[in-house]
């Protein structure tokens, strides 16, 4: 199947991006306390943005959908006990870095993708792993950190499937709800065993999950429009995003030369995606 590129794709790609790059901000700034809380509270916020796009895309609850977005909860608690141990600057680029190489990889060998220039899209994921070690070499790597890495390419993994059941059933639109009711229903009964109520923590984690919701409607429709193999990995340059809010609001790395490593590796993973975008 060829894969013809639109503006109106390629945009409701990058506005995943944005959105996926800022969903962490809320949560990392009440500095993951209680992963289960946060959690729960940010399947209300995906819920919440759900109900009104769903009177539009439907109700129906697909198993594909319900799967999805088990996925999706699995890959993000992860992500969260990442941002714990490393911060967002260091989990982003990992997390988005194995996110797209797994799209890659289940758009070519399962959806049956094809490429204009196949080494150029393969030159393209070399120079997006090869940007990883310089995240990994802006600090020393204690145990913990290692740890974090390691949670954080876990994350990409899971994370890089979890629209991978709607599109091979067909049902990207027709699932959005169900997959939100998914996380939803997850996440209720871990708010309930964090067994604490912290207002600013449920509204830091309602916020996130309306944020990722909405890069999760910008991506549904962007892959619909010009296939995974492209938007996904395009809609993972959010680690740009986030890997400024690590860097420059929340202060995570303050020595210019360690700065220089982690945005040189960003920068490599973004381009490996642009480069995937045009071949």
């Amino acid at each position: 199947m060829k894969i013809y590129l639109n503006p109106f794709g390629l945009v409701s790609s990058i506005g995943s991006a944005v959105c996926w790059g800022t969903f962490f901000v809320p949560v990392r700034k009440v500095n993951v306390a209680n992963i289960c809380q946060l959690q729960g509270s940010t399947g209300i916020g995906v819920i919440l943005f759900a109900i009104p796009i769903s009177f539009f895309w439907g109700f129906e609850i697909v198993p594909s959908g319900l799967l999805s977005g088990a996925i999706w909860t699995a890959g993000n608690i992860l992500a969260l006990y990442s941002v714990r141990l490393i911060g967002l600057s260091r989990t982003s680029p990992f997390l988005a870095g194995f996110s797209i190489l797994v799209s890659f990889l289940w758009g070519i060998l399962f959806f049956g993708e094809k490429f204009s220039y196949m080494t150029l899209a393969i030159g393209a994921i070399g120079l997006l792993l090869a940007g990883l070690p310089f995240i990994t070499s802006a600090t020393k790597t204690s145990t913990i950190q290692r740890k974090g890495y390691f949670i954080a390419a876990a994350s990409g993994i899971i994370g890089g499937s979890y629209v991978i059941p709607m599109q091979a059933t067909h049902t990207l639109q027709s699932g959005f709800f169900s997959s939100s009711l998914s996380i939803f229903a997850i996440g209720i009964p871990l708010l309930f065993l964090s067994r604490r109520w912290i207002k600013k923590e449920i509204i830091a984690g309602v916020i996130s999950g309306s944020l990722f919701n909405v890069g999760s409607l910008f991506v549904l429709i962007a892959i619909a429009s010009i296939g995974i193999t492209v938007a996904y990995p395009i809609s993972q340059t959010a680690t740009l995003f986030a890997v400024s809010w690590g860097i420059l609001y929340f202060r995570e790395i303050s020595n210019k030369r360690n700065i220089l490593r982690v945005i040189t590796g960003s920068v490599m993973i973004l381009s490996g995606a642009v480069l995937l975008s045009i071949a």
